[in-house]
């Protein structure tokens, strides 16, 4: 993964999260001239400052390293989603995965229409 597409990821959530590159380095335990370096891409985070800057924008790492090759606002929407579905059990997924095919049908069918 391109450590570009690693600091604009942490650029976005930073944002999402109203903190400046200053706040989000001292709630991950770095400089903000670092955390300024990632985001451009100049510097490509090790696992470890990776996992602190995850831990303080209050994410998981994973939303970070994941490229669905959406636009970064799709991408975040999804990872949202996600959130929701963590702490379901299987039927209730099941419910919600019919849910969703009938409303993507909906959907398509609307967009067809239009």
């Amino acid at each position: 993964m391109k450590k570009e597409y690693i600091g604009k990821k942490i650029k976005e959530y930073r944002k999402i999260k109203d903190l400046t590159q200053e706040n989000l380095g001292e709630k991950a335990g770095l400089h903000y001239t670092y955390i300024g370096q990632v985001e451009r891409g100049e510097k490509e985070p090790s696992l470890k400052s990776l996992l602190n800057i995850a831990d303080a924008l209050d994410i998981g790492v994973d939303k970070l390293l994941i490229n669905y090759n959406l636009s970064s606002e799709a991408s975040i929407q999804i990872s949202n989603i996600t959130d929701l579905l963590l702490n379901r059990d299987e039927k209730e997924l099941e419910m919600i995965y019919t849910l969703l095919k009938d409303l993507t049908k909906i959907l398509e069918a609307h967009n067809i229409e239009n």
